[in-house]
This record gives C-alpha cells, sequence and structure tokens, in this order.
C-alpha cells in the first residue's frame, strides 16, 4: 500500500524532529518527505514536493499556520494543526472538525489522529473543500474565532463575531441577531455555541437562554427587575440570581 506522503512545518527544530519521529514510529503508513521552519519556506516546500498531508504549527514567525493556508486557493492536501492552544481553541477546532495534536505531544492522541487522518485520505474522505474557508474563521496568528460558522437551511453564513447583538435559545435552536437586525437560526444548541461565548469576554450571559454583546446594550433598569435595551431596542430580562454580577460588569465597562 502506497504511503501517505507528508510535511511538517514547525518553527522549532526539535518539534519537527520529533513530530517527524513519533508520526512514522506510529504509524506505518505515513511518511515524512520534508520539513519547514516557518511560513515562507513551507509555502515553497509545499509546491515543490505536493504532500498528502502538512502537520502545521499554527503560531510562527513571520506569518501563522492560518495565514499559510489563505496562500493556497484551493488546498490539495489534508492538514493536521500541531498547537499549545488552551482549551478553548482546543474545543474551536473540534468544532470545525479539524484535526489536531497538542503540544507537548501525546503518543496516544497522535496514534488515533493518525489513523483517523490514514482513514479519510485512503477512502477519499477529504475536507480539503472546506479548509479555505474554516482559515476564515479565526484571526491572524491566533486561535480567537473571528466568525462563526451558522447552518441556515442548505447554505453555511459566515457570522462576524462582533456583529452579533444577541444569541438566544429558542425550542432546542439557537437564533442569532446581528447589528443590522437579520435573525440566524440555527439548529445547533446553544449548549453547542458556550464554549465560545463563554470566553468572549463582551458577551454577557442574562440566564440560561440568552447572550447579548454588552457593546450594544443602550441602557438598563437598575430596579428589581432588571431589563436590559440593546442597540436594536430589543430587550432582555436579567436573571435575579445573575442581576448583581451582570450590573457591576456593565457599570464598571460604562455601558
Amino acid at each position: 500500500m502506497k504511503k501517505i506522503r507528508a510535511v511538517v512545518i514547525d518553527d522549532e527544530f526539535y518539534n519537527r524532529g520529533l513530530i517527524s519521529k513519533l508520526v512514522v514510529k506510529s504509524h506505518t503508513g505515513f511518511e515524512i518527505i520534508g520539513t519547514a521552519e516557518d511560513m515562507e519556506e513551507g509555502f515553497e516546500l509545499i509546491n515543490s514536493v505536493k504532500p498528502d498531508l502538512v502537520f502545521l504549527d499554527i503560531k510562527m514567525p513571520g506569518g501563522s499556520g492560518f495565514d499559510l493556508l489563505r496562500k493556497f486557493e484551493t488546498p490539495f492536501f489534508e492538514v493536521v494543526f500541531v498547537t499549545g492552544f488552551d482549551e478553548y481553541a482546543i474545543q474551536a477546532f473540534e468544532f470545525n472538525a479539524l484535526d489536531y495534536i497538542l503540544k507537548p505531544i501525546d503518543t496516544a492522541k497522535l496514534e488515533k489522529t493518525l489513523n483517523k487522518v490514514f482513514h479519510r485520505i485512503y477512502n477519499q474522505l477529504s475536507i480539503t473543500d472546506n479548509l479555505k474557508e474554516i482559515t476564515k474563521l479565526y484571526h491572524v496568528n491566533s486561535s480567537e474565532l473571528s466568525k462563526i460558522p451558522i447552518h441556515v437551511k442548505d447554505k453555511v453564513v459566515l457570522l462576524t463575531i462582533n456583529d452579533i447583538i444577541s444569541i438566544q435559545s429558542e425550542n432546542g435552536y439557537t437564533v442569532f441577531t446581528d447589528i443590522h437586525s437579520n435573525k440566524y437560526l440555527s439548529s445547533k444548541s446553544l449548549y453547542d455555541f458556550e464554549f465560545i461565548f463563554d470566553a468572549i469576554p463582551h458577551f454577557v450571559r442574562l440566564h440560561k437562554g440568552i447572550y447579548v454583546n454588552s457593546n450594544y446594550v443602550k441602557h438598563y433598569t437598575k430596579g428589581q427587575i432588571c431589563i436590559i435595551t440593546l442597540t436594536d431596542n430589543s430587550t432582555f430580562e436579567v436573571s435575579r440570581r445573575k442581576k448583581t454580577e451582570i450590573l457591576a460588569f456593565l457599570d464598571k465597562n460604562k455601558v
């Protein structure tokens, strides 16, 4: 059986050698045919050897792994991200069905990832068609999501997170409202999006079923019942349990 030809792009010499060694040791179906230490060298290497798979570091001097992927109009290779990012970023990768290995490298996780990628490549279950779109979801040289994919009927809308004014749970679905009063209904539950909005400081959870973007709070009441009004004139009642916490946050940020 023909081996899967892979390259390793990582700015650390030690990591390039370690990944190369562990990959061929963990799975006989892979071979490493080249390594590179930065975005430009990686771009040249990929175009030169045409690998089936790229092990790609995210944060590198001179340009991130996402910057490198943006240089390809249509990626012709699979990608396994190599990352030292925190739990938030890892959940973001999993949310978008991205393969990754975490630094420091866990051999059991690496073997599981290699088996998954091997199966996908040999069964032609490639996700490279989505790779170009996935790179749009992240800020340059960062793990932070800038856009979120919302599946609306037969389309995927890439909604800019900072343009979202509110997120509401509705009968098991999630409704996103943007600054232009457009509404997007996702078949995913609000629970599926919690890890994203809990990690963004200017999104405030008013109660179990609603997040609002504090950048768009117009005013709020301080009575026994706290009502928040957003710039689109929508209103939401704050959970009594969270009232003190939320008002303190809004006062601190001078809303």
